[in-house]
């Protein structure tokens, strides 16, 4: 049995400092997941249920990652054997992370397809999201069957998919969204505070979704270097977290609109489309505080035209939902 130390700097310090930014962003997490159930109470079980579901995973994740380093620094610390080898948690932060990243994809992906309607491109984004998933959990049960560092080269094939395919899936989401935004900010021309939101908006949504995205090519260009170190997934210890983050924000970026830019009015003006050719506008009176998510339609303007009558007292809030819909749909 060969007692040479391994390389702790890059089995068990890479994982160690992963779980220092985890815990920084799983707070900031943790703080936007309070203000969403304490302040969006309206929101219906569903979408609740399922931030609820999301969250828990996640933090499902970070426990798994908490567990991998614990076990490899205190448990069985100085077994040279056991530093050889991936532990048991390490398939379990994958599963978790790769189902996290699923959901809030899928939470994207679906609210581009509530905006558009366009199936296409709906479903292709999909195909990537469950590609990304099928080869996480492919990677999984690998590690579990090959644990030890030397057999990595064994996931090679399934960890490149999940990588590649999440990256991809993050990138076209993000830029879906933005050119809808784009879109929508051509038919406001001179509405300068319309096209400030607008603009806030596409900065929000490139942010949001690159971020993940940077962090898997990171994660990927690591792997691909040295496989036989626990860099890379380090690095992707902090990836559910951001992606909770990103979709806890968008929903809660409603009340942050609503606090920084109307000052205390009550005045909200959101807009529906389904193309850039037909487009309606409805103005609404909200009557309760901030965090609530309950208005009242005062009034339907059919025309763009007609939304110059809209006072300059009340900065507008920008929110797209389908032009046939009945009630406003805030997610």
């Amino acid at each position: 049995m060969s007692t040479t130390l391994p390389r702790l700097d890059v089995i068990t310090g890479a994982l160690l400092i992963g779980t220092w930014a985890s815990s920084l962003l799983y707070m900031a997490e943790l703080l936007q997941a309070v203000h969403y159930f304490r302040n969006f109470k309206k929101d219906s079980w569903k979408l609740k249920s399922y931030v609820a579901v999301t969250f828990t995973i996640d933090t499902i994740s970070a426990v798994a990652d908490y567990a991998c380093v614990y076990l490899y620094t205190i448990t069985h610390a100085g077994d040279f054997v056991y530093l050889t080898k991936q532990n048991s948690a390490m398939p379990v932060y994958v599963i978790s992370t790769s189902c996290v990243s699923i959901l809030v994809q899928s939470f994207f992906a679906f609210r581009y397809w509530r905006f558009t309607k366009n199936t296409t491109v709906a479903y292709f984004m999909s195909i990537l999201i469950l590609a990304s998933f099928g080869g996480a959990v492919s990677s999984a049960l690998t590690i579990v069957l090959f644990p030890a560092f030397k057999d990595r080269n064994k996931v090679l094939i399934f960890g490149t998919v999940f990588l590649v395919t999440q990256v991809s899936a993050d990138l076209i989401i993000a830029g879906a969204l933005v050119r809808e935004l784009k879109r929508a900010k051509s038919l406001f021309k001179g509405q300068r505070r319309v096209n400030n939101m607008l603009n806030r908006l596409v900065l929000h949504t490139i942010q949001t979704g690159t971020v993940t995205a940077v962090i898997a090519v990171l994660a990927l260009v690591v792997f691909l270097i040295d496989d036989e170190t626990n860099i890379t997934v380090g690095i992707l210890y902090t990836s559910g977290r951001v992606y909770v983050l990103s979709m806890l924000i968008n929903l809660n970026f409603r009340d942050s609109k609503n606090s920084s830019i109307s000052g205390g009015h009550r005045g909200a003006f959101v807009f529906a489309h389904t193309t850039t050719h037909d487009i309606s506008a409805q103005f609404r009176d909200t009557d309760e505080p901030h965090g609530s998510n309950k208005g009242t339609v005062k009034s339907r303007l059919p025309t763009l035209q007609s939304t110059a009558s809209i006072s300059e007292t009340q900065p507008p809030e920008i929110e797209m939902v389908p032009i046939d819909t009945k009630q406003v749909l805030e997610v």
